[in-house]
């Protein structure tokens, strides 16, 4: 993934799927991709949990609904998509299935805190298995919207050289981009359990393993940016997290197993996605190997 072509927005109105149209609008104009909003409505069957929605209040639904919808994409000179599906996840799918987006954008749950994202059901499923990126808008970023600060979680993987680029592409020119690797606290963590003498070793090791790591990617990136290196320390979802408080957008990559070209959440991505403060995008899995 070099860069995004066509930009997915989940979008139904509510406060945060303007978060999440303000994300999408600032990566659309920084990579020259095209942006499209889709609104998911209730397919209109009845089952054994409900009665099926009557033709009248279905056609009026989905009236209003486009017309939200077109109202909101008019302002931001987008494409609109509407789709009828039992999920909204699998609606939103759906959609970037058939108009070949690379990435879906949604806003965070309701129960996010202020300036902190929170991924809900609907991007909790899509972060388990879509085709495209996906990323989560922290609650209230329409209020500031910003490109600037642009970070990338490094572990020497495939999938975290693949966020790598897809940070390089994002970052503007002339910025920094941060590189952030985290070595596990061993000591810190287990010294209690009275064995700190071997685990100060692996710490170490660790830590020099994540500099080396840090210097190696260093070199992939381009002129036009200037390289931050941040050797963390610690639990990888909590410092990076935290570490996210200096940075609009964080770039992780998926779990490095299970199907290919997928968004695929890990222990750390999962973590991170619920307690960051900053925009989070994961990438799909790559079907590089390792070097």
């Amino acid at each position: 993934m070099a860069t995004f072509t066509r930009v997915l927005v989940g979008h139904d109105g509510g406060e945060h799927a303007e978060d999440a149209l303000s994300l999408a609008k600032l990566i659309a104009e920084r990579t020259g991709a095209e942006l499209v909003l889709a609104s998911v409505i209730p397919n209109p069957v009845g089952g054994s949990f409900g009665p099926a929605l009557p033709a009248e209040a279905f056609t009026e639904l989905s009236g209003k609904a486009r017309a939200s919808l077109e109202a909101a994409a008019g302002k931001a000179g987008a494409g609109v998509e509407v789709e009828q599906s039992s999920s909204a996840a699998h609606g939103l799918q759906a959609v970037a299935e058939r108009i070949g987006a690379d990435l879906i954008v949604v806003g965070s749950s309701p129960s996010a805190k202020p300036g902190h994202t929170r991924a809900g059901r609907k991007a909790r499923q899509l972060m388990s298995g879509s085709d495209s990126a996906v990323a989560v808008a922290p609650d209230g970023s329409r209020d500031h919207p910003a490109l600037e600060r642009v970070g990338v979680g490094i572990d020497g993987s495939p999938e975290s050289r693949l966020a790598t680029e897809t940070a390089i592409d994002l970052a503007a020119d002339g910025s920094e981009l941060s590189l952030l690797a985290v070595a596990a606290g061993y000591a810190d963590e287990w010294g209690r359990w009275g064995v700190t003498y071997p685990l100060a070793e692996m710490a170490e090791a660790t830590r020099e393993s994540a500099d080396a790591l840090l210097k190696e990617m260093e070199q992939v990136v381009p002129d036009r940016l200037t390289a931050r290196k941040v050797l963390l320390e610690g639990t990888a979802p909590v410092q990076l997290a935290e570490a996210s408080a200096e940075l609009d957008l964080l770039c992780l990559g998926s779990r490095g197993y299970g199907p290919v070209r997928r968004v695929l959440l890990g222990s750390v991505s999962s973590d991170v996605v619920n307690h960051a403060s900053s925009a989070v995008l994961v990438v799909p899995r790559t079907d590089q190997p390792n070097d």
